[in-house]
């Protein structure tokens, strides 16, 4: 895979697993139907954009223990965040604890209700990186942002110090030049996992 030559020395996941999931119950505990019902669904979350990272992190928040058990004997960083607070909440908690690993890494950032990133989704977020280091970079499929989204670095501190008001996305629209936005074909990218309609497969 062209990503992981790609010096995932220095690249960590976050791993966004702290939410109650209202709509949808107990999402990211249900096996992954793609996967033959062989692993949860945060489980293929986490393995979707492990490959490209040497360290991941995982925030947890509603029923950590069963979510950390769910992910078996994966290698991670545990964070925890509050699972009734707005989700950049967790996405501080989780982009603080990799500068605590790494301050000089990059930090691809994704949700634990997206089960599948394809492999050229992935390498092209990582070539396009390393032609723009200073941005983050975030796919788009028919219009639609979505994850992971590979943020440098130098972003990180920016981010904490944002007042949180609108959450990430605001902060991508009062800093429009922090973001570049990359088409892709991969509607994985777009999957959010909200209500029981939503579950199941990408086609």
């Amino acid at each position: 895979m062209e990503a992981e030559a790609q010096h995932n020395a220095k690249r960590i996941g976050v791993l966004l697993a702290a939410g109650r999931g209202r709509r949808m119950g107990q999402a990211k505990l249900l096996p992954w139907p793609s996967t033959g019902g062989s692993k949860p669904l945060v489980a293929a979350a986490f393995d979707s954009i492990a490959s490209v990272c040497r360290h991941m992190v995982v925030v947890l928040g509603h029923e950590a223990e069963a979510v950390a058990a769910a992910l078996g004997s994966r290698k991670f960083h545990r964070e925890v965040s509050d699972p009734d607070a707005e989700m950049f909440v967790s996405t501080c908690a989780g982009l603080q604890a990799a500068q605590q690993i790494d301050s000089a890494a990059d930090v691809l950032l994704h949700p634990g209700d997206h089960p599948a990133v394809q492999t050229n989704t992935l390498d092209a977020l990582i070539r396009v990186s390393g032609n723009h280091p200073e941005s983050a970079i975030m796919p788009v499929y028919l219009g639609n942002g979505g994850h992971p989204v590979l943020i440098p670095a130098g972003l990180v501190d920016p981010i904490l110090s944002y007042d949180g008001n609108g959450g990430l996305r605001q902060f991508w629209r009062a800093y429009p030049t922090t973001c570049l936005r990359l088409v892709v074909s991969d509607p994985s990218v777009v999957q959010d996992l909200d209500t029981p309609s939503d579950y199941g497969p990408s086609t």
